[in-house]
């Protein structure tokens, strides 16, 4: 009897999509907690915006380096062992810094190493992950897949951020970063319970000797070969993807000069205390698990590529609006639209690349389109903050980055991704074989 029939789990998805579902919930509960926590933390020590958006730049600049070799180890080896590792190394990272911080000497610079370090474990872990989704689920069952996974990683920020400010008003940011440390362990269980071997992409039998082409050169093996592969695959022969990556590279830009400084901006704008503050990214929380409900619908109706480019526009605006949006309430309305927004492209962006991008080559794809798209990221973070102390003005601030979302959005009507691309272009598996997945 198969794992399907012995646990039809997760509405026809399998028992072991089930239990990855599992494990990424439960580590998505502890980082919106530790999101919360963080910067609230260094906000606290420093009372500096610019300080505490440092701390989403420390998140985010290891996918500048470490985000080609996750992908290089995703194709190469076992998908479940790389990410056992990756919870296991996330275990003790924020164990050691919630005893830091628990010990009661937490200097900002050892907070900072601590932080970026936990951040490297999250390029080598991603691409593995995002490689192991196609293999445990049909092709016909990618969006809801991965809107499923979203729809859970935002449940768990519905009660994440809520129960950080709890946390943090009864056992102060050491005992919400403990919690952190201990959901990474649960995961890290989670996905050895899946059992089987999820590895690279299994090599096919050899032809015989006159089936192969005699001028074929031999596969490259090293790194810097597989490198070339990817980008050769990325800038000719899938160009949506690269117009995809650029479009998330300055969407991003737009979107975390507001998101990296949203609390600071709540709290010193507006007032909001540190549960209130929960309450807003709760309800961001919300927007995200709508959007993730819609994904499935919208999939088959339109190219995941034409999805991303209309959500940009769409969360484009929501931000320039937000700017004119003066109560918490409004406030947090508007950002959950908007997060909902995005979490449809997120989910459509992750459908095309796995639907256009043969598996050998799947998990050095994600890891280097991720890596352009993320980009931005810690450059937007710190500009934020830079911005604020110069003009004092985040509304102003808040009104660019929309506009700069909404502008991208609309350039890239002109692009490849502007087509019917991830259509459901892989070949339906046939009868005489089993299908993919549990």
């Amino acid at each position: 009897m198969t794992a399907t029939a012995r646990a039809p789990a997760v509405r026809g998805l399998g028992a072991r999509y089930g239990m990855l579902l599992f494990a990424f919930v439960v580590s998505g509960l502890g980082n919106w907690t530790y999101r919360l926590t963080l910067p609230l933390m260094v906000l606290e020590l420093t009372g500096s915006a610019l300080n505490t958006a440092v701390v989403y730049a420390l998140e985010y600049a290891p996918l500048l380096l470490l985000s080609l070799p996750g992908g290089v180890l995703a194709d190469r080896f076992d998908r479940r062992r790389i990410l056992v590792a990756g919870d296991l190394a996330a275990t003790a990272l924020a164990g050691l810094l919630a005893f830091v911080v628990t010990s009661g000497a937490a200097p900002v610079l050892v907070v900072y190493v601590l932080a970026f370090l936990l951040a490297c474990v999250e390029p080598l872990y991603y691409p593995a992950f995002q490689v192991l989704v196609p293999s445990l689920v049909r092709d016909t069952d990618l969006e809801r897949a991965n809107a499923w996974l979203q729809m859970g990683d935002n449940v768990m920020s519905l009660a994440g951020p809520a129960a950080a400010g709890v946390l943090i008003a009864a056992l102060g940011y050491q005992g919400a970063i403990w919690t952190d440390a201990a959901t990474f362990a649960v995961s890290a269980l989670a996905i050895l319970a899946l059992g089987r071997r999820s590895g690279p992409t299994p090599t096919p039998p050899a032809p015989p000797p006159e089936a192969r082409p005699a001028a074929d050169p031999p596969p490259r093996g090293t790194f810097l070969g597989e490198i070339g592969d990817t980008l050769a695959h990325i800038c000719r022969d899938n160009r949506a993807l690269l117009s995809g990556a650029v479009l998330f590279a300055f969407a991003n830009l737009g979107t975390w000069m507001v998101q990296a400084n949203l609390v600071y901006y709540l709290r010193d704008y507006h007032g909001v205390t540190p549960a209130g503050i929960g309450a807003v990214l709760a309800a961001q929380g919300a927007g995200a698990v709508l959007g993730a409900a819609l994904c499935p619908w919208i999939g088959r109706r339109f190219a995941p590529g034409r999805v991303v480019i209309a959500g940009t526009v769409l969360a484009g605006a929501g931000i320039v609006v937000l700017a004119a949006v003066r109560d918490v309430t409004g406030i947090a309305v508007l950002w959950a639209l908007v997060y909902g927004v995005g979490i449809v492209n997120m989910v459509s962006w992750f459908v095309l690349r796995q639907r256009t991008v043969p598996p050998e080559l799947l998990g050095r794809v994600v890891a280097t389109t991720r890596m352009v798209a993320f980009l931005t990221i810690p450059v937007a973070s710190v500009l934020g903050g830079v911005l604020e102390q110069h003009w004092h003005n985040m509304y102003l601030i808040i009104a660019l980055a929309g506009g700069l979302r909404l502008l991208v959005g609309l350039g890239a009507l002109a692009s490849p991704l502007n087509s019917t691309a991830g259509r459901t272009n892989r070949p339906a598996p046939q009868q005489s074989t089993p299908p993919r997945g549990p």
